[in-house]
């Protein structure tokens, strides 16, 4: 739920250990017995009633029921830098009847997309009253499951984590591997002897220069490699004194040289999506940049971290000054930007491909940029409501003329699988949600 926790592993376990309302725009028909638009209630503009299977249940044997859709609504409302910020703050109110498994949601305004809200529920019984609670609790383990698989341990300092066959899980095709540990292989040379002496059998990991090629030469490995949702940017901060107007963003993209900046920052040219040039159409010409410009990085990511170098020197050889701020992206979005003390932020974003997601971006108070505008929002309500259809190039029109982003590479992934194991189907490719559909794996008997 949490840009700063955004990464594949986090949304694989996610999926294995949490339930979702839907799932690939399927109802979950293990979690809900029927969910419909109702008669909305009165002064509101749509009621969604979800009604929860009679059997559904933390695996600590708490009911599933509507406090947990409330808990997971209100935790994303209040907290910065979630996702699907726009569609939760629509929310108006949440009703349970039927002791709790009738779940009423109004919304304030229609939200044609209601059914990409209310993924992977959270256990508020076991974490709505712990400290922080949705920025932390979930930090060292997830106390309750109700997938197919539960968290059993994680050792941070070894690089594991163990989920454990969830043996309260109600729905139908439980898992049927007892264990997963999923290992950080943390080299190319590592990640190949794994996969060579059988110790793992399955690999999603971001590439380096040589992983595909290592993978490549190990018989009787499946290897692919695919773009993710997620793009490397420059987001600039239009609070900042020094970089308020379009033009003088547009100065500065224009001294960045994207193609070299995302091979140093990933270290690697092979396997490399970067990102197609964008051509900035603002307004105006751009007055003096008075520096220092301070960017924001996470230390967590280093690919970040190496690109805000590389944009440092870049701008220090054009005669702007600027340095890079090390601090955790929650606090960074909760003062940071919104005081104008930060003059811009390198991290990933997911890439604005839903009527959601564009809302995040570009919605008031949700926006990583700071930009509000009302044009803009009322662009987003009717999107939002579904009375104008979708259009992918819209955003990008909006960044050329506004320069609010400058997108550097987009983030893909290297799976292999090892004979090791039968998943859905022969062809890997075709597996949906690589490790995410773990649940229905079988270890290969015959070898």
């Amino acid at each position: 739920h949490l840009l700063a926790d955004d990464a594949a592993t986090v949304r694989d376990i996610a999926s294995l250990v949490l339930p979702s309302a839907f799932v690939g725009n399927q109802m979950n028909t293990d979690l809900l017995e029927d969910v419909a638009t109702v008669e909305p209630a009165e002064g509101g503009a749509q009621t969604v009633r979800y009604i929860i299977a009679q059997e559904a249940q933390w695996s600590d044997g708490t009911p599933i029921t509507g406090s947990d859709f409330a808990f997971l609504r209100r935790a994303i409302t209040n907290t910065p830098g979630t996702f699907n910020r726009a569609g939760y703050q629509a929310i108006s109110a949440i009703r349970t009847s039927g002791g709790g498994k009738t779940v009423d949601v109004d919304f304030t305004e229609p939200v044609a997309q209601w059914h990409q809200l209310f993924s992977h529920l959270l256990p508020s019984h076991l974490i709505q009253d712990a400290g922080e609670g949705f920025r932390t609790a979930l930090y060292d383990a997830i106390p309750a499951s109700a997938g197919r698989y539960m968290v059993r341990a994680i050792d941070r300092q070894r690089g594991m984590i163990t989920l454990s066959r969830n043996d309260r899980f109600w729905g139908e095709r439980p898992a049927t591997i007892e264990l997963l540990t999923f290992h950080d292989a943390r080299s190319t040379s590592r990640a190949g002897e794994f996969l060579r002496t059988g110790q793992s059998v399955f690999m999603n990991l971001r590439p380096t220069e040589t992983l595909v090629d290592t993978f490549n030469l190990l018989p009787g490995t499946d290897v692919r490699v695919s773009d993710t949702d997620r793009t490397l940017e420059l987001v600039l901060n239009t609070n900042s004194e020094a970089l308020g107007t379009p033009a003088q963003r547009a100065k500065i993209f224009e001294l960045i040289d994207v193609p070299l900046t995302a091979r140093l920052a990933t270290g690697r040219s092979a396997n490399l999506s970067v990102a197609k040039e964008t051509t900035y159409q603002v307004d105006g010409e751009a007055t003096e940049i008075t520096g220092p410009l301070r960017f924001a990085v996470d230390p967590a990511d280093d690919q970040s971290v190496a690109a805000g170098r590389v944009v440092v020197d870049m701008l220090a050889a054009a005669g702007i000054e600027a340095s890079t701020v090390t601090t955790d992206l929650g606090s960074m979005l909760k003062d940071g930007l919104p005081a104008g003390d930060i003059d811009g932020v390198i991290t990933r974003t997911r890439n604005a491909t839903g009527v959601l997601s564009l809302a995040d971006r570009y919605g008031c108070e949700l926006a990583l940029s700071g930009w509000c505008d009302p044009e803009t929002e009322n662009y987003l309500d009717q999107l939002m409501a579904g009375t104008i259809e979708f259009d992918p190039t819209w955003s990008e029109q909006l960044n050329a003329q506004q320069a609010l982003t400058l997108p550097i590479v987009h983030e893909n992934r290297v799976e292999a699988r090892t004979t090791g194991i039968v998943g859905p189907t022969e062809d890997v490719a075709a597996w949906p949600g690589g490790i995410a559909s773990a649940s229905n794996w079988r270890k290969n008997e015959t070898g």
